[in-house]
C-alpha cells in the first residue's frame, strides 16, 4: 500500500502528459503524423527542463520507465501473427531476416564514421531495423545503454519516422508501383509500428494489411536480435554482465496465442490499445529524466547519421521490394 501511495503521484502526472500528448497528436495528424510518443516525450523534456522534476513525483516516472515499459513491450506481441507472415511467402521472410541485420551492421559502420558511442548507433540502428521507439528501449537494457543515449536515439527515430509517413504517403499518391510492392516497402523501411501501418494505409487497405503483416515480422526480430546483443556486450563488458530480458520471451509468448486465435479481435484490440500506452507513459518517463545539456552535443550528429541511414535503407529498399515481387 505504501509503495502505491509512493509512485501514484508521478504515475498520475505521466498519464496526464501521456493525454495530452494523444489529444495534441489525435488534433494535428491531418496535417502532419509526429506520434504522441514524440510529443510526450518533448513535453516531459520541455518540463523537466523548464521546471525540474519534484522528487515527490520520481518514483512514479521511474515505474513508468521501468515497469510499464516492459508490460507494454510484451503487449506488444498480441499485434503479432506468426501464420500469416508465413503466408507472405519465403522471398519476404528471407528479406525481413537479412534486413535487420543488415540495417544494424550499416547503423554501427556509421556510427564510427561519424565517430558517435556504439551503444547510440547499435540503437539508432535497432530503431530502424526493428521496430522504432519500442525497440530502442527494449534493447537499451540488453546492451546497459545510459538513459541519454537512449532518449537521443528514441527522440531522432519517431522525428525521422513523422517525416517518412510524409514523404511515403506522398509517394503512394504519385507513384506507380502496384498495392502489395508499396505495402512491402512501407512495411521494410519505415521505423515504428505506428509509422509503417499509417503509411502503408496510405494507399488502401491492401497495401495496408500487406505492410501491416511486414512490419510484424521485423517486431519478430526483436528476439534473436537481443540474444546477439545481450551475448556481444556481455562479452564486450566482463565487469558489467547484461541479463537477458525475460520480457522479450513473454513478448513471444504473446505473438504465439494472438497466432492461435485463441483470444477474441476486440480482446487482441484492448490489450494493444494498452501496450501503445504503456510504452507511451514509459517515453513520457523517459522525457521526464532528460537533461538537455547532457544530450546536446551528442544528438546533432546522430540526427545527421540516423537521416543517412534512412535514406539508404528506403532507396535500398525500394528497389529490392520492387525485384522481389
Amino acid at each position: 500500500m505504501n509503495k502505491i501511495k509512493k509512485i501514484l503521484p508521478g504515475l498520475l502526472f505521466v498519464f496526464l502528459i501521456s493525454t495530452i500528448s494523444m489529444f495534441i497528436n489525435d488534433s494535428i495528424k491531418h496535417i502532419v503524423n509526429l506520434e504522441a510518443l514524440t510529443i510526450g516525450i518533448i513535453i516531459g523534456i520541455i518540463y523537466n527542463n523548464t521546471f525540474k522534476t519534484t522528487d515527490v513525483l520520481k518514483p512514479g516516472i521511474t515505474f513508468s520507465l521501468k515497469t510499464l515499459l516492459k508490460w507494454g513491450i510484451v503487449l506488444l506481441g498480441f499485434k503479432l501473427n506468426f501464420r500469416a507472415l508465413i503466408e507472405l511467402g519465403p522471398k519476404v521472410v528471407i528479406m525481413i531476416v537479412l534486413y535487420v541485420p543488415f540495417v544494424l551492421i550499416l547503423s554501427y559502420l556509421f556510427g564510427k564514421v561519424f565517430n558517435i558511442n556504439n551503444k547510440v548507433a547499435v540503437l539508432l540502428g535497432v530503431g530502424s531495423g526493428i521496430c522504432g521507439a519500442s525497440a530502442v528501449v527494449a534493447m537499451s537494457s540488453c546492451i546497459n545503454a545510459e538513459e541519454d543515449d537512449s532518449i537521443v536515439a528514441v527522440s531522432i527515430i519517431n522525428f525521422l519516422g513523422a517525416i517518412g509517413v510524409l514523404a511515403y504517403s506522398t509517394i503512394a499518391i504519385t507513384s506507380s508501383m502496384s498495392n502489395l510492392e508499396y505495402g512491402i516497402w512501407s512495411g521494410i523501411s519505415l521505423q515504428g509500428v505506428a509509422h509503417a501501418i499509417a503509411a502503408a494505409f496510405a494507399r488502401g487497405d491492401q497495401s495496408g494489411e500487406i505492410g501491416t503483416l511486414v512490419k510484424m515480422g521485423r517486431v519478430v526480430m526483436l528476439v534473436p536480435v537481443s540474444l546477439v546483443l545481450s551475448y556481444l556486450f556481455n562479452k564486450e563488458n566482463k565487469e558489467s554482465k547484461v541479463k537477458f530480458p525475460m520480457y522479450i520471451l513473454y513478448f513471444v509468448l504473446a505473438g504465439i496465442i494472438s497466432s492461435l486465435n485463441i483470444l477474441s479481435l476486440e480482446s487482441i484490440k484492448i490489450l494493444a490499445k494498452l501496450s501503445s500506452i504503456f510504452i507511451l507513459m514509459a517515453m513520457v518517463g523517459m522525457g521526464l529524466n532528460v537533461d538537455i545539456k547532457s544530450i546536446k552535443d551528442k544528438g546533432i550528429k546522430a540526427l545527421i547519421m540516423g537521416s543517412l541511414l534512412f535514406l539508404i535503407i528506403s532507396i535500398t529498399m525500394y528497389f529490392v521490394s520492387t525485384a522481389i515481387v
